[in-house]
This record gives structure tokens, sequence and C-alpha cells, in this order.
């Protein structure tokens, strides 16, 4: 069998474990909040502008009283919540999968009436896809420079909406060989509006692939792990290594072997160890902060080529800039969206602090491990009277070994959207839904 068939079989027939549940619905609920509050942001409302036009239909832009056609509804939702970098990210892949997994199959339902449990269901299935084929192409695929979130998201959202849509096994596999021929994206777009847009594409091409296979529409079985496919072509092919990847398809679940990444800052999650260390070196920094004379900061090198801005000019590069968002969370113990809006980067205290820090980035030691525990990221500082802190971070935040509690994610999601953390608790409901469709469109942007 292609790797597309056993990907396709898999759609169609898993039963994910009611654990994942635990997983799965503080995500849902954290990402629907990074798309309400990325609604506002100028990339969602210039994409808004320009393809509002092209697709009137049922389906909402959530944030706004807008609806579109399902596909823009899909892209420009998927952008929105990409838009602050501060959806989640899975490991393996490194990709961020449920911002566009979760646009996608709110479009899809309004085909078909779709529950909770459906929409849970597939869900899980997306990100299965997503985490190994992650796993198959191995990280190099990233770094070579592919955006995994526009090219492993593309085909794990056409295998998930195919699932939302009760699609047959030869159906499903025909939507992922066509999503396949549609998953782009690079890092060399990061720190301009492309991210977000080709988080957007993902959404729209997967959904656009799953209801052109629905529609009788063909593609080749073996474009996904043939050396002229996606795996030959767009990563170091290891056949062995891919077919013990699609081996592994929810034996265990990648959600449960892995977990997700929720992110509490509206940064690159690169810089996330680095700034989790600077929340813990606080309060030694506490009263000293006039006396801080140099900042070195030590990473890995794929990490440190996602980071290039190391004197950022706009907001979009100062979330991809190490000195930035670790001077920022040493001078204020925080970086939220607000901060972006007042340009952080710029103040007096950030500043100086930007130009007095250094990055060095160390060859990885484990090219396999996104997080290596034996290669943590190095925080010193060091003050005008010879003395010196430091702290070693393997695991920031949010990450699932260090992660944030569902008080910390109700507290994030009030700050994006205005609404009361109530409200947070409330969408942890949504698996129970009774139509998915309805649930979510019952939230808006105002506060409630």
């Amino acid at each position: 069998m292609t790797a597309i068939s056993r990907l396709a079989q898999f759609a169609v027939h898993a039963v994910p474990p009611l654990d994942l549940r635990e997983v799965i619905a503080p995500a849902i609920a954290d990402c629907f909040g990074c798309i309400l509050a990325g609604s506002t942001s100028e990339v969602a409302m210039r994409a808004t502008r320009a393809l509002g036009g092209f697709g009137a239909g049922p389906c909402p832009l959530f944030g706004t009283n807008q609806t579109l056609s399902a596909l823009f509804a899909a892209q420009i939702n998927a952008i929105a919540g990409h838009a602050w970098d501060l959806d989640d990210w899975e490991e393996p892949g490194n990709s961020h999968p449920t911002v566009v997994l979760l646009p996608a199959l709110l479009a899809a339902s309004t085909f078909r009436r779709t529950t909770g449990a459906e929409l849970l269901a597939a869900y899980a299935v997306g990100t299965e896809i997503i985490m190994r084929l992650g796993e198959a192409v191995s990280l190099d695929h990233y770094a070579r420079g592919f955006h995994s979130t526009a090219t492993l998201g593309t085909i794990g959202v056409a295998g998930a909406v195919s699932r939302l849509l009760a699609l047959s096994a030869d159906q499903t596999a025909h939507a992922l060989s066509l999503a396949t021929s549609t998953a782009s994206g690079y890092t060399l777009q990061f720190g301009s509006n492309t991210k977000p847009l080709q988080a957007g594409w993902a959404a729209r091409n997967g959904l656009e692939a799953a209801v052109l296979a629905a529609q009788g529409v063909t593609g080749q079985p073996h474009v996904l792990d043939h050396a002229r496919g996606f795996a030959g072509l767009q990563g170091n092919y290891d056949p062995s290594v891919f077919n013990a990847a699609m081996g592994k398809m929810g034996s265990p679940w990648a959600l449960g072997e892995y977990g997700l990444v929720l992110k509490p800052w509206p940064s690159c999650g690169y810089t996330h160890r680095l700034m989790t260390a600077a929340i813990n070196l606080r309060p030694a920094v506490n009263g000293r902060f006039g006396g801080i004379t140099a900042i070195d900061t030590r990473l890995p090198d794929f990490h440190a080529e996602i980071l290039p801005f190391n004197h950022p000019k706009s907001r979009a590069e100062a979330l991809f800039s190490i000195p930035a968002c670790v001077g920022q969370i040493l001078a204020s113990g925080n970086l939220t969206l607000s901060d972006s809006e007042d340009a952080f980067w710029k103040s007096p205290a950030v500043s100086r602090l930007i130009q007095l820090t250094r990055v060095t980035a160390e060859p990885a030691r484990n090219p396999n491990l996104n997080y290596d525990p034996d290669q943590p990221d190095l925080l010193r500082i060091e003050f005008n009277d010879g003395s010196a802190v430091s702290e070693a971070c393997a695991f920031p935040l949010g990450a699932s070994q260090n992660p944030m509690t569902n008080a910390q994610l109700a507290s994030k999601y009030t700050a994006l959207t205005g609404q009361p953390e109530r409200a947070f608790s409330d969408l942890l409901a949504w698996p129970d839904a009774q139509d998915s469709a309805t649930f979510f469109k019952g939230y808006s942007n105002e506060p409630a």
C-alpha cells in the first residue's frame, strides 16, 4: 500500500481514544480565541477586503458580522488565527495544526450537521496525519526552509475534512493526493504577512481537495511517498523511516505521545525557551536592571535560523527576534498583544537590552528532536559589578512537559477576546455540542 492508501484507511476507520479529549478540547478553545483576536489584525482585514467579493456564503468570519463561502471563510479564519503567532504547535512536524484544521472543519460543518464528537474525531485524524508525516519527513523538511504548517497542514486538513464529510477510503485517498499537489510554503516568508497567509492557504486548499474528491476528482496514490513526489523532493527521503512513521498511525496516537504546545506569548515558539528562562531570572534581575551590561543567549542552529531579526524594524520582525522578546520579558515580565501594538521593541528599556544581547547558534546535537532535553537554551546576564546569573530551559511554558493550566489559558482567552474567563470554560464543552457550527457561531468578539 502507498502512504496515501494507508492514511486514507486510517482517516476513515480510526477511533480516537476518549482521553484525547483532555488534549484536544483546550487546544480548540485556545485557537478559537486566537481567531477572534486575529480578526482585527491588519493581515486578516486586508485579506477580507481582497477576497470578500469572491465568495458569498453562509460561513462566519469569526469575530466579525461577515459571512463568506466555505473556502474563503476557512482561509480567512486561519489567517486570523495565525496572525499573532499565539496558536498552538506540535513538535514532530514543527507545525501549527489547530489553526489550519479548526477553520476548515468549522467551514465544512456547514455542509452537514456535525456534532462535537464528530468534530473531535476529525481533528484527531488531522493532527495524527500531520504529526506522523512530520516524523516521516523528519525535521529536515523544516530545516530545508519549508513551512510545515502550510505543507503538512494542507494534507492533514484534507484527511480531517474527508473524515468529517464521511468520504469513502477511495475518495479520501484522492483528497490526500490532490492536497499534496498544493502543499507549499516557505520559512523565508516569516516576518511578513505571508506567514499567516500560508496557514490560510493550507486550510482552504485542504478543504478544497476534499470537496473535489467527493465529486470524483482523482489524483495519483504514490505522489506522497515517491522519490519524485512530496517526500523525495521536500525532505531527506528514507523509505524505512517513512514506513515506520506510517506504521505508528494511531498506535499510539501522536497527540498522546507528544501533546501540543499552547503558547503564552505572541511570538515565534522558538523564542519561548529563552523567554521562559528570562521569566525565571527576573527575581535575580529586579533592582539591578540598570546594571545589566551583557546578555548572552544560546540555542540550536535550526531554531536560530528562524529568528534572524536581531535588530527588528517592525512588529512582524520583533516577534521573530530573540533580543527583542527576551528584552521585553526581562523589562516587564510579559509580552502581550498590547505590547506589540505599542512597539515594545522601541521602548527605551527594551531597546537598550537589544543592543546588549548576543545570539549564539550551536549545532543541534540531535536534529530529530525539536526540544532536546540534553541541549536546553541558555540565558546568561552579566552586571556592572562583575557578577552574572544564568538559566537553562529545555521545555518552555506551554509545552506538555511544562503546561499552562486551564486558569492560565482562560486568562489568555480573556486577554485576547475581552470575554470573561467563564466563556473559556464554556468553550471547553464543545465536544458535547449537538451542532458544532451553531455552538461556535454563538461566540462573538464582543465582551459577554
